[in-house]
Formats: structure tokens, sequence, C-alpha cells
């Protein structure tokens, strides 16, 4: 290592800075996709051959290059899109540091044909390995077409690390959802050899473009997200608690219409979620976040997928609060269901559309994976035109929340689930999970105002191990805080002399079990250990399963749960209630 400093080849700099951008073809598809969405493109074709590893085209009608300008987009740091250092943070295009088309060049072969609208004739140029090829007019359709090929041929070191075609197409899939997702105006195809893997339909409304290329199961389950701050709004959809996925693959955050990856909003979705859905599990959502462009730093990534916030403290505060005003209100809901018209819905004879290419590719890019489609008459297929107005209409409309208080009480099945009736839909209700959020909520707000607390006549006396014990004595602070007053009382002995009055049936020794079974994770936090004791507090004094209910105590049971947020859920994630359409049920019995 003795060697003396000296300055890298021009060559080897730009492989190195290529390096950064250009991971797989799928960054190449993310980088171009963006150029085009700057190029005001509306109708964009993507050709992928070999899962992109091969060729990579794509083709829109945007603006296009001036023919003096082609050229210099494939020197480094050359940009239209900047000027001086303080239009770094009044950043409002997606691409603006002039690294994707020289780093793409670096390591691939590119040839470019681009016109403007109106020019006679367009230019077509051809870049390898950092060098201009060929740099001549030609005649060319408006906008912009860009062929990469020969990726990595530079680099066999990297092109050895790339995965099989499927993957790679994945890959490329899953990026250009994500990049289009936002923007209905914009039309796609996606095409590999003579397949057509995806065709994205330019779209009304935002829901129609989630449903459209997130899955149909999404249909039923989105709940609008909508939120203000200091100079930031909020806007999107979730979905309902009672629907997750198994990983984060289905959480999309954009800020100002640019995809991110970005632990602050993460973290801030599965907060809002905690106590509304199962451990391991995750809501799908699309959320978007409008601010000045001054608040935040695009410019941290290389590939510009994530973002630095001035403030994340508010921004994190934002999703938070729009998230738990979205799901506090879920309640059943009543009217034909929009998943009863799902079995009408089916590609025309020739077309793959979005549903069969985001089921193939479900496994490789994540993308939640879609039931097939039962086939029907080709009248029934909506119209992909242009102008085509509520393409989901029919199937969103008639869905009404209700009241618990209002549902019609039929029945105790196994002394455990409650069944109510309500038009065009049938309702089952887990007492327990109902009664146990009622009093977790009950608990929550009596802790904050001041627990009302009951003394035990006959103080219980509780044997324990070691660990328990030392474990109980060390939170007997918290304990405190939540209305159980327990003290010690010998060698691995307490004594609990007062538990909060919404609990005073339950069994002390069960509940004071309960509770130092959730607190037992030495590193959990205080807040958590707080939030822990609630919930065990809220599982032992709830409604057992087989226990008998009169009509009065359903009754009381609904009013309560009239009156309480997230009552779709229980504090552990389990759902409170589901739904059973009527037309659901008369496909059980063959009737349909």
């Amino acid at each position: 290592m003795n060697r003396r400093i000296t300055i890298l080849p021009g060559e080897v700099a730009s492989k190195i800075a290529a390096g950064e951008v250009v991971e797989r073809p799928s960054s190449i598809v993310k980088e171009l996709l963006e150029n085009a969405l700057d190029a005001g493109a509306t109708d964009i074709t993507i050709e992928l051959r070999g899962g992109g590893k091969e060729l990579i085209r794509i083709v829109d009608n945007g603006s296009g290059i001036e023919p003096g300008d082609v050229p210099l987009a494939f020197e480094r740091h050359a940009t239209s899109k900047i000027l001086t250092v303080a239009d770094l943070y009044d950043v409002r295009s997606f691409g603006f540091r002039g690294e994707a088309l020289p780093s793409i060049a670096a390591v691939s072969r590119v040839e470019m044909a681009t016109r403007r609208r109106g020019d006679v004739a367009g230019t077509r140029i051809v870049a390898e390995s950092g060098r201009i090829l060929a740099n001549e007019a030609v005649g060319c359709p408006e906008g912009t077409t860009i062929a990469v090929s020969r990726i990595f041929d530079s680099l066999p070191v990297r092109k050895k690390f790339l995965r099989q075609d499927s993957t790679e197409q994945g890959h490329c899939l899953d990026i250009i959802v994500r990049v289009l997702l936002p923007h209905g105006r914009v039309r796609a195809k996606v095409a590999a050899a003579t397949r057509t893997l995806l065709e994205i339909p330019r779209t009304e409304s935002l829901r129609e473009r989630i449903v459209l290329m997130l899955g149909s199961d999404l249909r039923n389950h989105l709940v609008d997200v909508e939120g203000d701050g200091p100079g930031m709004r909020l806007s999107g959809f979730v979905s309902r608690p009672d629907f997750t996925r198994s990983s984060t693959r289905s959480m999309f955050f954009y800020v100002n219409g640019r995809y991110v990856r970005d632990v602050v909003l993460s973290q801030a979705v599965m907060n809002a979620c905690r106590n509304l859905i199962e451990a391991r599990k995750y809501p799908a959502c699309a959320l978007f976040i409008e601010m000045p462009p001054d608040a935040i730093d695009v410019n941290v990534h290389p590939a510009k997928l994530e973002v630095r916030f001035r403030r994340p403290q508010d921004v994190r505060e934002l999703l938070q609060r729009g998230l738990s005003e979205a799901l506090s209100g879920v309640r059943p809901t009543t009217g034909a269901s929009p998943a009863v018209e799902t079995h009408r819905w089916h590609e025309a004879p020739g077309r793959t559309g979005v549903y069969e290419a985001l089921r193939r590719y479900s496994i490789t890019s994540g993308i939640a994976g879609l039931p097939a489609p039962a086939p029907g008459p080709a009248e029934d297929v909506p119209d992909f035109a242009e102008g085509q107005e509520g393409l989901f209409s029919m199937r969103s409309a008639g869905r009404t929340p209700v009241s618990f208080s209002s549902l019609g009480y039929l029945g105790q099945i196994e002394g455990t689930y409650l069944v109510f009736s309500a038009p065009g839909v049938m309702i089952l209700l887990d007492q327990h999970a109902a009664h146990e959020r009622i009093l977790f909520e009950k608990l929550k707000r009596s802790k904050d105002a001041g627990l009302e607390v009951q003394s035990l006549l006959i103080p219980e006396l509780l044997e324990m191990s070691p660990r328990d014990f030392h474990l109980l004595v060390a939170s007997r602070e918290l304990l405190q805080e939540a209305g159980v007053e327990v003290a010690p009382f010998g060698e691995n002995t307490a004594i609990v002399k007062s538990v909060p009055s919404l609990l005073g049936q339950a069994d002390v020794k069960a509940l004071v079990r309960e509770i130092l079974d959730g607190i037992s994770d030495s590193g959990l936090p205080q807040d958590e250990k707080r939030h822990r004791i609630l919930i065990g507090m809220a599982c032992r004094g709830a409604i057992k399963a087989h226990q008998a209910l009169t009509v009065d105590e359903v009754r009381r049971l609904c009013r309560d749960l009239d009156s309480i947020p997230f009552a779709s859920n229980c504090p552990h994630g389990r759902p409170v209630f589901i739904e059973l359409p009527a037309a659901v049920i008369e496909r059980m019995f063959k009737r349909t």
C-alpha cells in the first residue's frame, strides 16, 4: 500500500460513479421512466428482454430534446433542472443531477432517438462505455425512444451478480408500478419479447389506480387518509386493519410525487397501526405527502430513493395522526359489497392486463398476488379507452358504515360469537375481542384522567419464581400508574392490594401474571411496557369465550363499541368483527 496518490482515469471514475446509480436493470428503468415523466409523457411503452439484462427500450411521447443538447445529456454533471446551489433546495422534478444517462452509458450501450414537437427531424445518438459513437439527424416520432443493451458487459464482475431473468424482470415490474402509481394521466404498456406483461390504463382517480396496480383484493379494504400539518398535506389510502400483508412491500410512500423509502414514514405507519394489526403483519398503503421543496433534501441518495426531512418529527406526527383518525372510524358496512362484482372482472381475449402481470410476478417483485378472475361474457369488460369515467363506480357504491347499536341481533354461537344482520350483510362479532378493545380504550382514558381504584376486600398473595418476583418489584411504579397496587410480602411473594374498578371482577392472580408475561422483555422501553400492561389488564378483565350473554348485555356491549375509536380490532390486532355479504352466502348455497 506504499503507492503514491494519483488521479483516477476518467473511465474508472465514471464506472465507479455509475455503480452508485445503476445497481441492476431496474435502476435503469427507474431513471428512464422519471426522465419520461419530467418530459411530460402521457404514453409510455417499455420493452424488456432477458428480464432487462439484454435490452431495455422505453418509448415516450414527451417533449423530446433539442438537437444541440442531445450530446450534452451524456456528459457528467450536465442538467437542465438546476443552475445554482439554491436550486438544489427547490427541486420540483424527478431527475436533476445530470448523472443518469452518463452513468447508464458508462456501463452499457445506449441508443437514443428524440424529436421535439414541431421539429422536422429528430436526433439519433449512440453512446457506449462513456464514448459517443454516433450523433446524427434522423426521422423519428415526436418524443424520445431510448434503448439500453450490453448492460454491464464492461463490468463482468458486476454482471455475474445479476439474478435469473424472471427475478430481474420482477424487479423491473416492481419499480414500474411504484414510479407510475401516482400518475393517473399516464398510460403505460410493458412487453417482453412477444408477450404483454402489463397494461396500465389512464385512470380518473387515485383509488382506481391503486386497485388496478396493487390488486383487486384491496378494493373493499381501502380507507381514505387525509391530514394537514405545518406546511404539509397528507393524502392517500391505507388498508383496513383486517386486511394485512406479510411484508412491508405493499407500503408505498411518495413525497412531492417522488417514490421514496424512508424509516421515519414506515415507523410512523407501524406506530399508528400498533394494537390494530397482528404481530408480524403489515398494512397495505399508498401515502402522499406534499411539502415545500426546501423542507426536504432529495440529494442524499445516488438513486434519489431516500430523502431527509428538515422536521422529521412533524412528518411523523402528521402520518400518525392522519392514520389514527382514518382507522378509528372503521365500522361494519351495509349495502351490496363491491366484492360481489369481482367475479365479473376478467381480461378480454388476447389482452394480458395488470391483474395477470401482477399475479405472475407477485413472488419476485413483492407485489400483491391476485385471485384468478372467473371467465365472463366479453361485453362485461370495462373499456380502457381514454376518457373512461367511473371505472369502478359500480363496485365502490352502496357501502355505508353503520353503528353497532343499529344492527339486528340474531343470537350467540358457541357462547363466543354474536350474530347480527344488516341490509345485504351478516356480521359476526367476537365478544371477547370486542370487550377487550372497550376495556383497553377505557383504561387509557381513565389513566389519563385518573384511574378509579378499588381496594381488595381480601388482598391477594402471589407466590412466584425469583425472576418474576424481581420483575414485579422493578415494575411497581408502572403497575401503580395503571391502578394495580402491589408490594413485596416475604421471599418471592407479593401482595396485591388494589386494582382498577373496571377490573373488579377479574382473577387478580391471572391478571398480574398476564401483565408480567407482557413486560418480561428487558429491552422494552417504558412507554411500550405501559402499553402492554394496559393490554394485559384489558385481556384478563374482558368477557371470556363460552360465556353466555343476555340481550341487555349485548346491547350494552354494542353501545360501548360505538363510543370508542378503533373498534375494528382488539389490542392484540385480532379482528373484532367480520362481514359476510349476502351474495357470498348465496354463492355458498349455489343460488347464484
